[in-house]
């Protein structure tokens, strides 16, 4: 977002959308992803910035059910570096 947020207001970009689960649908989602709870604290910070002309979005995406006889996908190590 920070990214975002300042090629927005430097004019290198019109427009910028960034999609993130809500904090419901965090819980069965990998490690070290972003949520939207984790976000909103720095929402008046992105307000602030100077900018002229374009749009900066953030979308939430939810899960519609949740199912306790499907088999849960394992955690795995997959793309961490070794080392």
């Amino acid at each position: 977002m920070n990214t975002l947020t300042m090629l927005l207001s430097s004019g290198v970009i019109s427009a910028g959308v960034l999609a993130v689960p809500s904090r419901k649908l965090y819980a069965y989602l990998t490690d070290r992803i972003g949520n939207i709870k984790e976000l909103e604290p720095y929402f008046e910070l992105w307000r602030s910035v100077p900018c002229t002309s374009g749009v900066l979005e953030i979308i939430v995406f939810e899960h519609d059910a949740e199912s306790t006889r499907v088999k849960k996908i394992p955690k795995m190590t997959a793309g961490r570096a070794i080392g």
